[in-house]
């Protein structure tokens, strides 16, 4: 049992009503931490955690993702907001935490402030109807919205920066004190910003010159890109390599996405590429459903089916979770309906064109319309294009911006 006004020390606690605050206060412990000692995130996978006092270093195979105190904002959400494997607490001061089990916290229905709360699972329903695996999407559905499978989060250090960078406000010096909370990203966005993509022969010595050197666009794609990679670690082998798959693939689109972005005004290339990138993302908490629940989806043909039915709705519902805006949200949702009706060209006809291009640069062909009957490819009026042209020009840039993607995510 914890004193009540421990709880109300937290915003996720404060309008519960008075026999609902003693009912968790008499099942809630504190728990004391010394320095150096480590806090299992995978152990705590039925536990939510509070930061009372102390501070600590949230960690994970990959390097150092933010420092936590008591005072801070921060501690005012849970420690941990995924149980991935390898993500650990180490404590830099005496550490005090608060240790509620999940079950009450989904008793008592309390959403975490940074949540959001209408994800959208309802209209799954709406996506299986006429399909020959209609029991195994709707197997997987159920998962979902029984909350059984819980969707991948972005890193602390990765959703501070994406929300910091929509603040018009900004300035490079504090980006930069955001991002050297990270030194596995201060690293890559240095490394990037002195690459010959962006004329390296005037090398940035700091985070802050590079930042200028490259912009904020820039600066989230490699946030994106390093985090990506390692955002859930699959153990199957079937999902292993279908994860791979996913990664090539978005990188692919990404890449098709920035060099047409360079051919058509009012497109910024680095944000297409944002888009491609981030377009097929519903794959992943499909993927980590399936990991969980193998007997699923044992055979490829089996998992593809699901993919393609749910990954674009999913998508949508995960990028509102990372609390991206809403021209990427509605990106995921509708890269795959090739006859959406929109009034003028937008970064989503950008991908549906580098998705018909796909198989011209190594990956699989993509089913839809012809390239140049598809509705997109008129809007962003490319029947000019000379796809020779275009082809020699995209696996040109391919080689540059898949040698810096793996840069960037190189552990």
């Amino acid at each position: 049992m914890i004193d009540i006004k421990y709880l109300l020390k937290f915003d996720d606690f404060k309008d519960l009503d008075d026999a609902t605050l003693v009912y968790i206060s008499e099942n809630a412990e504190v728990t004391h931490y010394q320095v150096n000692d480590r806090i299992i995130a995978e152990k705590e996978s039925k536990n939510t955690l509070y930061l009372v006092h102390g501070a600590f270093d949230i960690q994970t195979s990959g390097g150092v993702n933010q420092s936590m105190s008591a005072e801070s904002e921060r501690a005012q959400h849970p420690v941990f907001t995924n149980n991935s494997p390898g993500l650990y607490a180490r404590c830099i001061l005496p550490t005090e935490i608060i240790r509620i089990g999940k079950d009450i916290i989904d008793k008592y229905g309390i959403r975490h402030n940074r949540d959001k709360d209408n994800l959208d699972y309802d209209n799954l329903e709406t996506v299986v109807a006429g399909n020959t695996n209609v029991k195994l999407i709707h197997e997987i559905t159920q998962l979902f919205k029984s909350n059984a499978i819980t969707l991948p989060s972005l890193p602390e250090i990765a959703l501070y920066i994406n929300s910091e960078l929509n603040n018009e406000n900004l300035g490079t010096k504090k980006l930069a004190q955001v991002i050297q909370m990270d030194p596995v990203i201060a690293a890559r966005i240095v490394q990037v910003a002195n690459s010959a993509l962006y004329g390296g022969s005037n090398s940035s010595d700091s985070i802050q010159n590079a930042i200028s050197k490259i912009g904020l666009e820039s600066i989230r794609n490699i946030v994106m890109g390093v985090v990506l990679r390692d955002l859930f670690m699959p153990n199957t082998e079937l999902v292993v390599h279908k994860m791979t798959q996913f990664y090539e693939s978005s990188i692919r689109t990404g890449v098709i996405c920035y060099e047409l972005a360079k051919q058509i005004p009012e497109f910024n290339p680095e944000r297409a590429f944002l888009f491609g990138l981030l377009h097929d993302i519903g794959v992943i908490p499909i993927l980590v459903a399936v990991d969980a629940h193998p007997e699923l989806a044992h055979k490829e043909s089996n998992l593809d089916t699901v993919l393609t039915q749910l990954k674009s709705h999913i998508g949508g519902m995960i990028l509102q979770q990372w609390q991206f805006d809403n021209e990427l949200i509605d990106n995921a949702r509708e890269a795959y309906s090739w006859d959406r009706k929109v009034d003028k060209a937008d970064y989503c006809d950008l991908v549906q064109v580098a998705l018909k291009h796909s198989h011209l640069l190594g990956g699989e062909k993509v089913e839809g319309p012809e390239l140049f009957d598809l509705p997109a490819f008129k809007r962003l009026g490319l029947e000019e294009l000379n796809l020779i042209e275009n082809i020699t020009a995209l696996k040109d840039i391919s080689i540059r911006i898949t040698d810096l993607i793996k840069m960037i995510c190189k552990a």
